[in-house]
């Protein structure tokens, strides 16, 4: 399941568009926790291009949660205070939520296991507050929108 879910991930980031000063560097920064489950497939998918940029997996551990323009959460993520500061801020982060994932906050997307299949919620309002554009395809693909 966290392959499929990383594949999600990484679709969202070509339908995502970040303010002018995030995308300086070559490199779009995907962050998780260093205890996430979804780390080995999120660092599976590094050196894809994503647009202009490359994905780069790197943990919580070696950056702080500013330097990452995606950060994945997992069910085990609730408690870490960096993650709450995450979610506080204002920063133009993809915030998304994996399956069994309870932030606390409001993440931009969230997976939902449901008949089978992988869905997922979006939060346009979460978005737009941290200055990110969803492509209108993203949008329709949603299973619920807020």
């Amino acid at each position: 399941m966290r392959k499929l879910e990383s594949a999600y991930i990484f679709n969202f980031t070509q339908f995502t568009q970040w303010p002018a000063d995030r995308m300086r560097t070559g490199e779009l920064r995907v962050c998780a926790s260093a205890r996430s489950s979804m780390r080995e497939a999120l660092a599976a998918l590094n050196g894809r291009a994503v647009g202009a940029r490359v994905w780069r997996f790197i943990t919580l551990a070696e950056k702080r949660f500013a330097d990452c323009d995606v950060l994945a959460l997992d069910d085990g993520d609730s408690a870490n205070a960096e993650i709450r500061d995450a979610l506080a801020a204002d920063d133009a982060l993809l915030v998304v939520a994996g399956v069994g994932a309870t932030p606390p906050g409001e993440p931009v997307v969230a997976l939902i296991a449901q008949d089978d299949h992988l869905r997922f919620d979006i939060n346009n309002t979460e978005a737009l507050r941290r200055k990110l554009v969803l492509s209108s395809k993203l949008l329709r693909l949603a299973r619920r929108l807020k």
